[in-house]
């Protein structure tokens, strides 16, 4: 059975990895190889990883979101990732059970597309959608930002069936078989926060015929942020120049 390899990136998130339960739960299991990349290099992060058999790294530190995941990427190679594993690139804030990770398991072993999410919720009840899943951004869509409209159209997840393609899917869970990581050659560093998701998605159907695979019945929470939507704060300035970013570069 090939394996699942399994990237968070921290950045001061230790509290939310060391007590989400269900963490070392997934380390625990056979054919899982759990990878973390602290952006800040705390030693209550390394210890929690020494004791539950997780992958350790701190270096480079301070670097953005595609890099640091490109980083665990080599490092998974490294420690015999081979091209028909799988390489899952997963938030700190997103919780998902070891239940659901062994059925995710269990799909990947008869996947055929190589670039997958799963189905994300804001609450713990699985009630609300988490709107991961949108279609390419154009330059309308960019104006539409500064009049108050939606800039990324999102898909209805009621209305999709499990494995329906989409344009791209929020970095907060992305699957992708390590040959088409390697090929794409990870995450562009033109990103530093925001849009690295969207390029990445872009480039593989663009260049190698892969849009995103949606299982919808592998379920998670996703507790995010959302900080880019005040106009006033930094995330807003990073996330309006990696917007222009990708649409300069597409």
């Amino acid at each position: 059975m090939n394996k699942l390899y399994i990237s968070i990136v921290s950045h001061n998130h230790d509290e939310m990895i060391i007590n989400n339960i269900y963490n070392e739960k997934i380390a625990a299991m056979e054919n899982v190889i759990f990878i973390i990349k602290d952006n800040v290099s705390s030693k209550n992060l390394l210890d929690f990883c020494r004791v539950n058999n997780i992958l350790y790294i701190d270096k480079p530190l301070y670097v953005g979101f595609g890099e640091n995941n490109n980083v665990a990427f080599d490092y998974a190679i490294n420690n015999g990732m081979e091209d028909s594993d799988w390489f899952a690139v997963i938030n700190p804030d997103v919780i998902i059970t070891d239940v659901e990770v062994k059925n995710l398991l269990s799909s990947l072993s008869s996947e055929k597309n190589e670039l997958l999410t799963i189905n994300l919720y804001q609450d713990l009840e699985k009630g609300i959608f988490d709107n991961s899943l949108r279609k390419f951004p154009t330059w309308k869509s960019f104006f539409n930002l500064f009049l108050g409209k939606p800039a990324n159209v999102a898909y209805d997840k009621i209305k999709l069936s499990d494995k329906d393609k989409v344009d791209w899917a929020a970095g907060s869970f992305l699957i992708f078989k390590a040959s088409l990581y390697k090929k794409l050659k990870g995450f562009s560093n033109k990103y530093f926060m925001y849009y690295e998701d969207v390029d990445i998605c872009y480039r593989a159907k663009k260049n190698h015929n892969q849009s995103v695979s949606f299982l919808k019945n592998i379920k998670a929470v996703h507790i995010g942020a959302y900080a880019n939507r005040n106009i006033f704060s930094k995330h807003f300035r990073w996330y309006l120049k990696s917007f222009l970013t990708f649409l300069l570069n597409k």
